[in-house]
């Protein structure tokens, strides 16, 4: 873990050199990728701050002079290539919404210009998320949505921070909103909970619940997300007093697992822990399981195993698998977007999934800030959000956030298990609140 936060660390210097001034100014909407800008050595931290009280200054302005035009909120998203679900699906979640949001008269009687950029750089890269970051705040945009990947959206928040603009990501890292000194970044809102409380609670409920099994973990090693994960899953279960008796890891676009799986198997665990931020790799290793004569063996997964397309994949091969996720899609909450996206499934054969509707809690806690605070001003919005006691989300109720982490405080986890192919849940649970 110390060296994975050693990576971000000198990925977000690396931002400090692609910073405002990297990309020329760009109004214009639509989907967009940008390529990666020559980097140039850090600035210094005294240097830093000058530019970030300058860049703050002219954002304020640029904002101030477009203050009765469109409101610009831009959405950043993996939209391309083999995962291009988890951008595409929140994406037209939200364009949906802002239409509807438009014919009703717009907020605070603005119309919303909706602009969306694909950041599907390869293996983490980041580059492409900090250009469509420069160009959206050069073009005064209020708010950016997103990422979910947490390497993107820690080097987006930084950007986002220093230029004071509101920055509501999908990216479940703590390093999103909280900075390597440990202080929280003002102008980083989640939109879901923090990945490490998502798996503490399954942790939890796998000792108490499924009798204190032996567990065995298998993880992404390149992606801070997975390796924190891994880590509260274990160091939570272990607390307890349960046992995990064997770890093993793999590298980011692998599809073969047979040796890992084998490996394991000689500790005898009933499950194997597989916190995943795409649902295939879940897929590929139920079904080796199966072909290596280890279906005994099952899955414990995050909120990324929540997606039909997982059961398309390795429906039968999962049976017993159980995982933690943000809501439960037969809930009645769910129906009207269910209906709405129908069309656009038959269409593209995307099917509604858990991360994308976390995404779409963007929207609503912009509209929340905006709507509470009657301003699209950076500082009136955080306001409304440092002092809410709770607002309507997509997929869970909330009390707010806790000031020191911006971290949502008291949301629900929904449990739920594979059984005949199908989703079945087993049960809420609520994390603390204030």
């Amino acid at each position: 873990m110390r060296k994975m936060k050693k990576i971000l660390s000198v990925a977000l210097a690396c931002v400090l050199t692609l910073g405002l001034g990297a990309c020329s100014g760009s109004s214009g909407g639509g989907t967009t990728s940008g390529a990666a800008n020559s980097a140039a050595p850090a600035a210094t931290e005294a240097g830093s701050s000058a530019d970030s009280a300058g860049t703050t200054a002219a954002a304020a302005e640029t904002k101030a002079e477009n203050s009765d035009g469109p409101i610009i909120v831009g959405f950043l998203g993996w939209s391309s290539g083999a995962d291009a679900m988890y951008g595409l699906v929140p994406q037209h979640l939200l364009e949906t919404y802002f239409k509807k949001v438009n014919a009703a008269g717009g907020w605070l009687g603005r119309e919303i210009d909706f602009r969306t950029y694909d950041i599907s750089g390869l293996d983490g890269d980041f580059s492409e998320a900090v250009n469509a970051a420069n160009k959206l705040i050069q073009s005064g945009a209020v708010a950016i949505l997103g990422p979910s990947n947490s390497t993107q959206g820690a080097a987006v928040a930084e950007l986002c921070n220093r230029a004071g603009v509101l920055h509501i990501p999908s990216s479940a890292s703590q390093l999103v909103t909280v900075d390597d000194t440990g202080n929280v970044r003002p102008f980083t809102y989640r939109s879901g909970p923090v990945n490490t409380d998502q798996v503490v609670t399954m942790a939890s409920y796998t000792y108490s619940e499924l009798g204190n099994p032996k567990v065995a973990i298998l993880y992404e090693t390149t992606q801070v997300d997975t390796v924190d994960m891994a880590k509260a899953f274990k160091d939570t279960y272990t607390g307890l007093g349960g046992e995990i008796v064997a770890e093993a890891t793999y590298q980011i676009n692998d599809v073969e697992f047979r040796a890992q799986l084998t490996s394991l198997a000689q500790s005898n665990p009933s499950y194997l822990f597989m916190p995943v931020m795409g649902y295939k790799e879940a897929g590929y290793v139920a079904k080796q399981l199966s072909e290596l004569g280890l279906g005994d063996i099952k899955l414990i997964g995050n909120y990324v195993y929540d997606t039909e397309d997982l059961l398309t994949l390795a429906g039968p091969e999962l049976e017993g698998c159980i995982f933690a996720t943000d809501g439960d899609l037969s809930d009645s909450r769910f129906d009207e977007i269910k209906a709405e996206y129908q069309e656009y499934q038959q269409a593209t054969g995307m099917s509604l999934h858990m991360p994308g509707l976390k995404a779409f809690n963007e929207a609503k806690i912009l509209e929340y800030a905006i709507l509470t605070s009657g301003s699209t001003n950076p500082d009136e919005m955080r306001k409304a959000l440092d002092e809410t006691a709770g607002f309507d989300m997509i997929t869970s109720p909330n009390k707010g956030y806790d000031p020191a982490t911006h971290n949502l405080l008291g949301l629900e986890f929904t449990i739920k298990a594979v059984k005949d192919g199908e989703f079945e849940t087993l049960g809420k649970y609520a994390m603390p609140g204030k």
